[in-house]
């Protein structure tokens, strides 16, 4: 009998229990400053463009002319780069013709001027690379050119001359409307002013000037847009909050080291003791040993539970130990169903226990008794079962 206690004892503490730790990685969100944007390379925010439209030139008003008189077609073109959401600049070519005489050919005209540019939607309300429709005004200077036109006396006309020159201020607003990330649609109204007698004749103003309204598309090429600023602070007392995280996890886990050595410990301790009880028992030979109960579900023979073979597999042990001849394995079952069939059902639950016996190397003859009907204990779970005794 202590042999046979022995031998489950030894089985029990040779059962490892695994521990799943389950990690949980979440994605970390990198906070950003509202309204706060990096500046990107010189590479970036490129754009060209190009304009048609309209001239109007009031250098000259004579004999009733009206503003619409000098009316002229108008080309724009121009590059430029967005250095910030809020501010950047443009070189633009602005000509073919302005109309400063009545009654006169349109003259070649040319206007070359380089602009600062501030785009009060993202200034005033944040930069959103999606945002429909932007508001950018602009100045700028430049030089123009036309081409100067010579009186011819006596016969009433003017004849074409050298090019005249002026320095040029302009100014202007352009409205952008978003197609897509790289394209938009502009509508740009501009007005710019020349030296006086630039058109050819001083007038009483102290300065020509002119005004332009042109619809055009734009390209944004290489990188467009700008990235989020990362607020700093914030990121900070991110990864405070997770060191202090993985403070605690790490403190938590020498706790769990700490109690699996001291269990570890014990365990040894106690399987220590059992292997020496073994071994003053070894040569000891024991024919009685207690019977063993091995429990099955309603209407089932199947041994699922790991720790029920281990228990088996310890009692085959003790078997082979106490060198006994023959082993019985009686199957019982409830009192529900036919007899018939129960009997059937104790049988299969009997050879399930001695087949798992043969297997942990019991050659003992082992004799199989089928008992339907059981109602030796008083739950009908406790008659499902077989029994070990050895003889």
């Amino acid at each position: 009998m202590k042999k046979f206690m022995i031998s489950l004892a030894i089985a029990s503490f040779a059962m490892v229990s695994s521990v799943n730790a389950q990690e949980t990685v979440s994605e970390v969100v990198v906070p950003t400053k509202e309204k706060a944007v990096v500046t990107n390379s010189f590479g970036s925010n490129w754009f060209i463009g190009v304009n048609g439209g309209v001239n109007i030139y009031n250098g000259v008003f004579m004999n009733g002319e009206s503003a619409f008189d000098h009316l002229s077609p108008a080309l724009n073109v121009y590059v430029g780069k967005w250095h910030t959401p809020g501010f950047g600049w443009r070189i633009a070519y602005q000509g073919l013709n302005i109309q400063t005489y009545e009654k006169f050919d349109h003259t070649m005209f040319m206007n070359f001027h380089f602009d600062a540019m501030f785009n009060l939607s993202n200034l005033i309300c944040g930069y959103n690379e999606k945002r429909i429709w932007n508001f950018i005004p602009y100045v700028g200077v430049g030089w123009a050119g036309r081409e100067a036109m010579n009186h011819e006396q006596g016969k009433g006309r003017m004849t074409s001359g050298d090019i005249t020159g002026s320095l040029s201020a302009n100014y202007g607003i352009i409205n952008t409307f978003r197609v897509s990330k790289h394209w938009a649609i502009n509508l740009e109204l501009a007005g710019a002013f020349f030296r006086n007698g630039f058109s050819g004749i001083n007038g009483q103003s102290g300065h020509d000037m002119m005004w332009s309204a042109n619809l055009g598309v734009t390209y944004k090429f290489n990188k467009v847009g700008w990235d989020a600023a990362v607020d700093t602070d914030a990121l900070q007392a991110l990864y405070a909050a997770q060191v202090a995280e993985a403070v605690a996890d790490l403190d938590e886990a020498k706790g769990q080291i700490a109690n699996l050595k001291k269990e570890n410990a014990d365990l040894n301790r106690k399987l220590g003791e059992a292997k020496k009880e073994l071994d003053r028992e070894k040569n000891k030979k024991s024919v009685v040993a207690p019977e063993y109960s091995v429990f099955f579900n309603f209407d089932s023979s199947k041994i699922n539970s790991k720790k029920e073979k281990i228990n088996i597999a310890a009692y085959a042990e003790a078997i082979k130990n106490s060198g006994a001849a023959s082993v019985k394995v009686t199957g019982y079952t409830d009192t529900i169903g036919s007899e018939e069939y129960n009997t059937g059902l104790a049988e299969r639950r009997a050879n399930a226990v001695a087949e798992i016996l043969k297997e942990n190397g019991v050659d003992a003859e082992i004799e199989i008794v089928p008992v339907p009907n059981s109602d030796k204990e008083s739950s009908k779970s406790l008659n499902r079962r077989a029994v070990i005794v050895m003889e």
